[in-house]
């Protein structure tokens, strides 16, 4: 099981921003999760709200800032006094922070409309195009990543209230290579079924050690979570 950090460490450090990825890759996750936006002249952003108010100091939604204006923010500060003058990291840069750091890969959830295309090309542009995949809850945004770069592993986002007999023809429709189940869910039949498929299984964000009994003995993928150092040592206490 593949453990990696949700918007980074970010229990540690602020979400979304380069001092919560490399507290991830201090704390040896195998990846980061990230969420990516469009500013309002088309350039692609990490933010996982759709407005900047509760991670920076500034105000409206992402997508009515300019990238200019999304530069200025401070995505530290609210965090803590040390994490002053973070900023919010732009894709492409992203991208090749990653590329610099062969041991970290990346999972790259798709928030804006009309964007999964953008991203999958962007992705499968990198030299680390092996280390990252493609997320989302929007079967379109799938759909569309796939349509552009095929090879790009997609994994359909479900939400927890969602019914665990639509996520097999749900991950048909959209075309992924497999989905992000719960770990709250009595999942085990659905599992089952899916690796009669051969599809990806991942175990939704989670942390603590109920949560890690419950991965292990499930046998999912990848999980993402808040705490990647305690969560790895959770698995290696519980691990037989």
């Amino acid at each position: 099981m593949r453990v990696g950090g949700h918007r980074g460490s970010s229990a540690a450090a602020p979400e979304n921003t380069y001092a919560a990825f490399e507290r991830a890759l201090a704390d040896s996750a195998a990846f980061v999760e990230t969420d990516i936006r469009r500013t309002s002249d088309g350039a692609l952003v990490l933010m996982h709200d759709p407005t900047v108010e509760r991670t920076t100091d500034g105000r409206g939604p992402i997508a009515s800032l300019s990238l200019l204006e999304v530069r200025g923010l401070d995505a530290g500060a609210w965090f803590g006094d040390d994490f002053r003058g973070q900023r919010v990291p732009e894709f492409a840069d992203f991208l090749r922070w990653i590329e610099r750091r062969p041991a970290m890969g990346a999972a790259l959830e798709v928030k804006s409309a009309d964007t999964g295309a953008q991203v999958a090309e962007q992705a499968w542009s990198s030299p680390a195009r092996e280390r990252l995949a493609i997320y989302s809850f929007s079967a379109a945004e799938i759909r569309a990543a796939k349509a552009a770069r095929p090879q790009i592993p997609c994994v359909l986002l479900l939400e927890l209230t969602q019914e665990p007999a639509s996520v097999i023809a749900a991950v048909d429709d959209a075309g992924a290579d497999g989905a992000d189940v719960p770990w709250q869910w009595n999942a085990r039949e659905l599992i089952n079924r899916m690796r009669q498929r051969g599809m990806i299984v991942g175990g939704g964000s989670a942390t603590g050690d109920q949560a890690a009994d419950r991965l292990l003995d499930l046998g999912v993928d990848m999980i993402d979570t808040d705490q990647p150092a305690a969560m790895l040592a959770a698995v290696q206490r519980l691990s037989p």
